[in-house]
């Protein structure tokens, strides 16, 4: 029986029943040690076994939490069945990963680790997909209850993993339930809902003490009741405690030091040969009472000596597993010890273990063990290091390279190894340590190299926190220091480095790293050097030299097709630079979408999300809004899960102008406050400008002219991503509040921007701008030229803007019969592309021109009513994918794409995924 834990259990209970009936969910139960996290979590056991639900369980342990993925394996290998056989059941790139994790090697190549963007663990996010598929795939039978308790203790690989399944659980039966201590050192899991368990209400703990002791004085029932603090476990503790000599509960300490003390007192009656046994026992990972048994033996302890532990309720020995009774008798029973005791039963363990197939447990239990510098548990660890990093255990690949640098007494390798361990933490997604460790490095580090590779793992910290000045300036420093020596290695930090200072808008680190640059003595073979024009164009442009960055733009752009770019940055950075030039939005959804579907089939979800930042935004440019909000979305949640900031700052700008036009005024504002806020608080102009425009048009939209104009007039920039296209918002906005002449100069500054500029959408809106803001015996001729340039691009909504305004110019001078037929046009693009407040505007103006059938017109594309991803599911599946692909592309689980394709088909009309091929599914985009 629980006492006073109604709410919680009623908690878990509703996740169960959502589980029988096809639903998924996920909890994180989180509280002070002994406050009955466990006692919860076998509820939810007991009551989905009841129900004829499968269970897996698993229960993390202090010392394992630097191995990779053992909690992942640990919580897997409780599963009833073959799991070899759902292994093979895998998309090939997952089942390959997920084997690696489990203990073997994992294949691919890796992305590089230099840039604004890393390929950040790009492993373990693929790893965290075969989580997600796998789970599905063993809930197809009966509902599956994943619960993992000490979380705190479990690896942070397996963490990952099964956290970024969590977020992705949808229809699947699956629930996955952590149990996590509260403690200032504990790493949190973010982005699932908690239960906070707090202590018991003074009745309930009066009744739980009066259960478990009957027969205790009134005089000491006070004084725990007092003590423990509605702690169940210090409930069950400290009266057992009570009664030996020196019982006296000190009320600052924690619960879970008194609890401790509790046990200590308890761990002190006990034999000589038991307490020491003990502390072995308490010293191993992995609970395997042979292995503990063995390493007693070598310490003259007989076998014998576990029985008063026993007997004393300490531990249990069933099946082969030596488990203690809670992990606070462990914690006793280890620091009761004094340090020779410790380091003993350390390196008896060591031996204990098989040297090849458990060379991670001894390595890490010789570096327990050591109590000072030891270069051969160093080289030890090191090979742990690597492996792990093999299995894209990039959090134990960090600890593991840091103890080895501590255990070194070479100077030179201690700096390698700490760099090592620095990159492995930008990796694990770890800044704060990743800076720490840098930090420390930095003080030991002489050569020009080690500077080099400490400036890049500076810039790829102060890049994912939000400080591109300083990665910026991190980056062209470590340049500096190996241009004489590594000119090719100088040249890529450079062009980064003033990429990432671009980004911040630091002009006087641009021109440092641009002036540098030009004087390295680089091959012309080198793969940066088809980039150094348009990293000058960088330099002029935050200098606000226009007319001489965009030439340099221009002839980039018009070499981009040829290029073969080396690097996964430099695939990024070839598409990031076409669309600061402006120019063809196809090359850049072409190169963004293969770039997508190459990283989508390898699993590089760190690079993936950048990929879709680029297709989302040529997917806007291109008009086709349905799809790039189904793109953005899906970026915004990746960019959130690997902590890549800035990227979800743009994301949520995007997402946020697409509210606008959708008329959506609350999500609207939410998303463009959230990338304005990042850009202000992270020196980035250009998250800010992308907010400000979606709140800019969202006013627009809504008819309030004043607040738009005022807006643009303040956050408008003439060589910004968006200068060609924000500008005809400007001046619709400035022409409604007859301050024509305030948007003129902008209009000018535009022109310049894309003078020379081959692409017709982009001289079509500026000569739409002309013609709304020029003299009326020139406007019709220049909306005329417009709308015919508009026929020659792929631009549906920039040409029904176009459209609307050349409606709204022939109304307004009375001509409304001429006015009707391009407002008609307009209407129809509007409704088509979901441009739900234009449409109104459109409409309105229809009916003003004398049009009586200008009601609103019911969505006749049957694809029109899918939600976008039910609509991105469909498409795919009408190429012929299985659920099985599509669930890999879209990083979703299978059962939940047959979800999508279940409500699809009747909203299509259709009944087999053969008739999906016939529609045009296409046309809803």
């Amino acid at each position: 029986m629980l006492y006073g834990r109604t709410a919680e259990i009623a908690v878990i209970d509703r996740l169960l029943a959502g589980a029988r009936q096809g639903t998924s969910g996920a909890l994180c139960v989180h509280g002070e040690a002994g406050i009955g996290k466990s006692a919860l979590l076998d509820h939810a056991a007991r009551a989905a076994s009841a129900a004829g639900m499968r269970v897996l369980r698993a229960v993390g342990t202090e010392t394992e939490a630097e191995l990779p993925f053992a909690g992942l394996h640990l919580l897997l290998n409780a599963y009833d069945g073959r799991l070899d056989d759902r292994l093979a059941e895998l998309a090939a790139p997952q089942a390959a990963a997920l084997r690696a994790a489990l203990g073997g090697t994992l294949d691919g190549t890796p992305g590089d680790t230099c840039g604004g963007v890393a390929a950040k663990g790009e492993g373990r996010f693929l790893i965290g997909l075969a989580t997600l598929t796998l789970l599905s795939d063993l809930a197809e039978d009966r509902p599956l209850v994943c619960l993992v308790d000490d979380a705190q203790w479990v690896d942070q690989a397996s963490v990952q993993a099964l956290v970024f399944a969590a977020r992705r659980l949808r229809c699947e039966g699956v629930i996955l339930v952590f149990a996590l201590r509260d403690d200032p050192e504990t790493v949190p899991i973010r982005g699932i809902p908690e239960l906070p368990v707090a202590g018991l209400a003074e009745r309930d703990a009066a009744a739980l003490l009066a259960d478990l002791s009957p027969e205790l004085p009134a005089r000491v029932r006070a004084r725990v009741l007092a003590e423990a603090g509605g702690n169940p476990l210090a409930l069950i503790e400290l009266p057992r405690s009570a009664a030996g000599e020196g019982w006296s509960p000190v009320r600052p300490l924690p619960i879970g030091h008194r609890v401790r003390r509790a046990f200590v007192t308890q761990i002190e009656r006990l034999p000589a040969r038991t307490r020491s046994l003990l502390t072995v026992a308490a010293a191993d990972d992995s609970g395997e009472a042979a292995v503990v048994l063995r390493a007693a033996r070598m310490l003259a302890i007989p076998v014998g000596a576990i029985e008063p532990a026993e007997r004393a309720g300490l531990v249990t020995v069933t099946g082969g597993v030596l488990r203690f009774r809670h992990p606070l008798v462990r914690s006793a029973a280890y620091q009761r010890a004094v340090q020779a005791e410790r380091s003993a039963a350390h390196r008896a363990l060591a031996r204990a273990w098989d040297e090849d197939q458990d060379a991670d447990r001894r390595a890490w239990q010789l570096a327990a063990a050591a109590t000072g510098p030891d270069d051969e548990v160093a080289d030890l660890l090191e090979r742990t290091a690597r492996r792990a990093a093999e299995r894209s255990g990039h959090a134990a690949v960090v600890a593991a390279y840091e103890r080895a640098a501590q255990l070194t007494t070479d100077p030179r390798e201690v700096v390698r190894r700490g760099a090592a361990a620095a990159l492995a933490a930008t990796d694990a997604g770890q800044f704060d340590r990743a800076a720490e460790l840098t930090e420390r490095v930095a003080r030991s580090a002489g050569e020009p190299a080690d500077h080099a590779l400490l400036a890049v793992v500076r810039g790829l910290v102060e890049f994912e926190c939000g400080s591109p000045r300083e990665s910026g300036r991190a980056l062209i420093s470590g340049a500096r220091r190996v241009a004489e020596v590594q000119p090719g290695w100088s040249g890529k930090l450079l062009v980064i480095g003033v990429h990432n200072a671009w980004h911040g808008g630091d002009a006087r680190s641009v021109a440092d790293g641009v002036a540098r640059l030009r004087e390295l003595p680089l091959s012309p073979d080198d793969p940066i050097v088809p980039y150094i024009g348009a990293v000058e164009a960088l330099n002029r442009l935050v200098s606000d030299d226009v007319p001489g960055a965009y030439p340099l733009l221009r002839s980039f752009a018009a070499r981009a097709r040829d290029l073969v770019p080396e690097t996964d940055w430099l695939r990024q950075f070839t598409a990031q630079l076409l669309l600061i030039a402006g120019q063809d939005p196809a090359l850049v959804h072409e190169l963004a979408a293969a770039m997508v579907a190459d990283w989508r089939g390898t699993g590089q979800i760190g690079h993936l999300t950048v990929g879709l930042h680029h297709l989302a935004y040529a997917q806007i440019l291109l008009g086709r809004h349905k799809v790039a909000a189904v793109t953005a979305a899906e970026g915004l949640q990746l960019a959130t899960d690997t902590g890549h900031s800035p990227i979800a700052a743009h994301f949520s700008s995007w997402l946020g102008w697409l509210a606008a036009l959708e008329g959506d005024e609350e999500r609207c504002r939410a998303l463009a406050n959230e990338g304005i806020r990042y850009g202000e608080d992270h020196q980035s102009p250009h998250s800010v400008l992308s907010g400000q425009w979606a709140l800019a048009l969202l006013d627009l939209g809504l008819g309030r002219h004043r607040a738009a104009f005022d807006r643009m007039s303040e956050h408008w920039r003439g060589w910004s991503f968006v200068a060609g296209r924000s500008v005809a918002d400007l001046v619709d906005a400035a022409v409604r509040v007859d301050r024509a002449d305030a948007a003129r100069g902008p209009l000018a500054q535009a022109e310049e921007w894309t003078a020379g500029c081959e692409e017709e959408w982009a001289a079509a809106i500026l000569l739409r701008c002309r013609a709304m803001l020029g003299p009326a015996d020139s406007a019709e001729a220049l909306f005329t030229e417009a709308l015919s340039l508009h026929q020659k691009s792929d631009q549906p909504y920039e040409q029904a803007r176009t459209w609307l305004a050349y409606g709204e110019w022939l109304r307004r001078r009375r001509r409304k019969h001429e006015a009707r037929a391009p407002l008609r046009n307009a209407l129809e693009s509007f409704e088509r592309l979901g441009a739900r407040l234009w449409a109104e505007r459109a409409r309105l103006e229809l009916r003003a021109a004398g049009e009586r059938t200008a009601a609103r017109r019911p969505k006749t594309e049957a694809a029109a009513s899918l939600t976008p991803q039910e609509l991105q599911v469909a498409r795919l599946a009408a190429t012929g994918a299985t659920n099985r692909d599509i669930a890999a592309q879209l990083l979703i689980s299978p059962r939940t794409v047959g979800r999508h394709l279940y409500n699809a088909f009747p909203k299509l009309g259709v009944s087999t995924r053969a008739e999906l091929a016939s529609l045009d599914l296409d046309a809803a985009l």
